[in-house]
């Protein structure tokens, strides 16, 4: 089964969660490429995508939202989980957390996982660093990547079940 993992990352960290999984999933043996979501002309070829993005003011990466809208059709007769990776855990209660809610509505995704990111002031350009100090969330890297290794297995399992089926 092949397998395609895609991201949009600005500063590394979505990518870094990407590459986990893409790495996990190889080791089950599925047959996967990891992609930047800007690189991804097509989805024909391959029976499962995992797609992700970070998320930045409730918003995934263009890149990343745009392989969505470009692919849709597609994306719909292909299994699919999506994940988005922000600041979660300091999120509103009641918030939105992100776009890609509605994603996970329109092309059917099996499951939408959201983990919780890194923010690296020293990567910030000057306009993101003031903004950062305006609201002044916690910084440091909260990626798990437990947890991320622990969904990829997940999506490992329900791709080896569906490809027995």
């Amino acid at each position: 089964m092949k397998v395609l993992v895609a991201v949009g990352s600005k500063y590394g960290s979505a990518r870094e969660v990407a590459e986990t999984i893409a790495k996990e999933l190889r080791g089950l043996n599925f047959e996967v490429d990891c992609e930047d979501a800007a690189d991804v002309n097509s989805v024909k070829y391959y029976d499962a995508v995992v797609l992700g993005s970070a998320v930045y003011g409730g918003l995934w990466r263009r890149d990343a939202s745009s392989l969505v809208k470009a692919h849709r059709d597609e994306l719909r007769d292909r299994d699919v989980w999506i994940f988005s990776v922000g600041m979660t855990s300091v999120t509103e209660p009641g918030q939105p957390l992100d776009e890609a809610e509605q994603f996970a509505v329109d092309i059917a995704v099996h499951e939408h996982k959201r983990f919780d990111g890194r923010l690296d002031t020293g990567l910030l350009n000057v306009g993101e660093r003031a903004l950062i100090r305006a609201i002044k969330p916690p910084t440091g890297d909260f990626r798990n990547f437990d947890d991320v290794r622990s969904w990829a297995q997940r999506i490992g399992t329900d791709l080896a079940a569906l490809a027995a089926s």
